[in-house]
């Protein structure tokens, strides 16, 4: 036998019977992993079964606080718990998502979503930031001042966890305030109220033309009794939109004096501040009465109540929404100082002046009220208080 013969047979050269060893063992690798890979998915079954691993539980730790809160934006924090079971945690990137939402009366107010939350072993809470969207403000205040100034939140939040064993965990929770009290209107009316009493003067009866006197002078009497007593007021709402609010001022008023006055007034200014902030304000060119010509009259002895409807611009609720939820203020979150007033003016028919009810300045109510949107600890109050008798 040759030496390349010897070295062809001695080189190293894979056996024929080696080779079907190793063909065989690489065909059975597919079944090989399939079955490991049952094994895997039959041994976490188990667990799971047993409870040592298990699909993670969620729920709302805090239904929201005010994050940051400028004059460009109020920040709502929201916060859930979630509690992984198993011995390791879960860091998916976006199989494991949050959705969240703020609503104010059936309005929309702030909403959010979050994905690539790392849910550690146990119990562990996450943070979701959104901002308030300013643009519903307006239509929140009018849900706010139909719903008779009632505020309803509801706080909604949906955790789904997309792994082995997938959940899906929803959290709501509602709550209702001031639905004992109307605060922006009882100021208002508290305010026209301050106007009750008596204003009237002496003429006399030479100054008085005879189309106030008519054909009869009294008698001959040297004086004339003129003015207006105003034995109570309020005020309730009226039409409202996103750049309206229409209030009505309603006054039950009796002529004491001898001569017929008229019930229309000359001019009216009202305005509300809430927290500094100049909510609404109308003077007299925003005034129209009720059902009252421009020539309608009080006779002497007759009672009249009479209702005057003002529209103001609600511009500036934004600003008022923002100045009540501001941390910054200190204690007493989510509060709102109101201050109103009011002032109607009449034309004195007798001697072509004016009766300014009250005085030369307007009448002022200060009260105060706070709500518990998203404060944990607080109830919502109010000391602004109606009239007694208020007639509505």
């Amino acid at each position: 036998m040759s030496e390349a013969g010897s070295a062809d047979r001695g080189g190293g050269t894979a056996p024929d019977g080696d080779g079907s060893r190793l063909a065989s063992l690489v065909a059975t690798w597919p079944r090989r992993i399939g079955v490991a890979l049952g094994g895997l998915v039959g041994l976490l079954v188990v667990l799971y079964l047993v409870g040592i691993i298990g699909a993670p539980a969620a729920g709302l730790e805090d239904r929201g606080d005010w994050g940051e809160v400028t004059d460009e934006r109020t920040e709502v924090v929201t916060t859930v718990w979630v509690d992984n079971p198993n011995p390791i945690g879960v860091s998916l990137g976006n199989t494991v998502t949050a959705e969240y939402d703020i609503v104010l009366n059936d309005v929309l107010l702030a909403e959010g979503s979050k994905s690539d939350i790392e849910v550690p072993k146990d119990n562990s809470t996450e943070q979701l930031r959104t901002d308030v969207i300013n643009d519903r403000l307006a239509d929140w205040w009018v849900a706010f001042v139909r719903a008779n100034e009632t505020v309803h939140v509801d706080a909604n939040a949906t955790l789904q966890v997309n792994t082995l064993f997938s959940a899906s965990h929803d959290v709501h929770r509602n709550r209702t305030m001031l639905n004992e009290s109307t605060p922006v209107v009882d100021a208002l009316s508290a305010s026209v109220n301050e106007t009750s009493g008596t204003y009237t003067e002496s003429v006399s009866a030479s100054e008085v033309g005879e189309d106030v006197l008519g054909d009869d002078p009294l008698g001959g009497s040297d004086s004339v009794t003129v003015g207006y007593e105003v034995q109570r007021g309020w005020a309730t709402w009226g039409d409202v939109s996103e750049s309206e609010t229409t209030v009505r001022f309603h006054l039950l008023v009796h002529n004491p004096g001898d001569v017929p006055v008229p019930a229309s007034p000359d001019g009216l200014g009202v305005s509300v501040d809430m927290n500094d902030v100049r909510t609404f304000e109308a003077e007299s060119g925003d005034l129209s009465a009720e059902s009252l010509g421009p020539d309608a009259v009080i006779a002497p002895g007759e009672t009249r109540e009479v209702t005057y409807r003002v529209t103001m611009d609600n511009g500036q609720v934004d600003d008022w929404f923002t100045s009540h939820v501001r941390a910054d203020r200190g204690p007493g979150v989510e509060a709102t100082a109101v201050t109103a007033q009011f002032q109607v003016v009449f034309e004195n028919p007798a001697t072509g002046g004016q009766f300014r009810l009250p005085g030369e300045s307007p009448v002022g109510y200060d009260c105060s009220f706070r709500t518990a949107i998203l404060v944990d600890g607080q109830n919502s109050s109010s000391t602004c208080e109606p009239p007694t008798v208020s007639g509505n």
